[in-house]
């Protein structure tokens, strides 16, 4: 689970609690860490809307 609130930011294993924010594949989630993005946009998908996908990839690309 990745969290980013005004309190902080947190990566850490959690059991699944509700809908997930982003959902991926594997390979797009180890691209995510690196800063990348799939060539296919397909692979991965965000309910949160194209802000949340940013967050996300700022707060790994800490990392």
């Amino acid at each position: 689970m990745v969290t980013a609130d005004t309190d902080g930011t947190g990566i850490a294993f959690a059991a699944p609690e509700g809908p997930a924010t982003i959902e991926s594949d594997a390979a797009v989630r180890v691209l995510l860490l690196w800063r990348r993005r799939p060539a296919d946009p397909t692979r991965w998908h965000s309910d949160a809307g194209p802000e949340a996908l940013r967050a996300v990839r700022t707060l790994l690309g800490g990392y």
